[in-house]
């Protein structure tokens, strides 16, 4: 069948159209991008007086989120105050006014002696103490999202040593958290740039966030 120059014409247009769409999908894959964190973690310590504190970073040309979530690990830390060691003997002179090599020694020596050498111990190394941690809030750039975060989990809360919450591989979900909250509120919480998140209690603590989020943002 011999094609007409009109059909040629309508067959152009066709593939011009459809090459036009696939152009426009391309571009709009292109100019999206889905940011996925799963479990990042962060370790701060804090205690009565100092909240451990967080910078978690949000796209400022973030779409929309799809997932923030985080649980919290409360576990024992570290302190250097463990271990064994011993200085050497020596001898302490005396010249004049000065302390030097020549000259008379002191007597008694209490570094030293002829017969019975006298050494002070030293204490260095670390040993683990006890995260002990009541009164335990949650505070999102100057708001106590803690009220919020124990509807999801009644009757359980973060009162020491352990996984919060501790359901499987539950998590704080900070969207439904939103949903009992203030417009003004909901507003900061969700609003990109640096958030900064604060844990405090009462009591000496080693605590871990671990991060989950995952949001749609403009690709540049």
């Amino acid at each position: 069948m011999k094609m007409t120059y009109d059909s040629a014409l309508n067959r152009l247009a066709e593939r011009v159209a459809d090459r036009t769409e696939e152009n426009r999908q391309s571009q709009l894959q292109r100019r999206n991008q889905v940011v996925d964190i799963y479990g990042m973690e962060f370790t701060r310590q804090g205690d009565t007086n100092h909240p451990a504190v967080f910078y978690i970073s949000v796209s400022p040309d973030i779409i929309y989120y799809e997932r923030f979530e985080f649980k919290i690990i409360v576990q024992s830390f570290a302190m250097p105050i463990a271990g064994n060691g011993m200085t050497k003997s020596a001898d302490v002179i005396v010249n004049d006014t000065s302390l030097g090599i020549n000259g008379t020694a002191v007597t008694p020596n209490p570094h030293g002696h002829t017969t019975v050498p006298h050494r002070h111990s030293l204490e260095a190394g670390i040993s683990l103490v006890t995260s002990e941690v009541s009164d335990f809030e949650i505070w999102i750039e100057d708001i106590d999202i803690t009220p919020y975060l124990k509807l999801q989990y009644p009757g359980t809360w973060i009162d020491g040593e352990g996984v919060f919450p501790s359901a499987d591989f539950s998590n704080y979900d900070l969207l439904k958290a939103v949903g009992y909250m203030p417009a003004w509120q909901k507003g900061v919480i969700l609003a990109p740039g640096y958030k900064k998140v604060e844990l405090k209690g009462t009591g000496i603590f080693n605590a871990t966030l671990v991060n989950y989020l995952k949001y749609s943002h403009v690709n540049r």
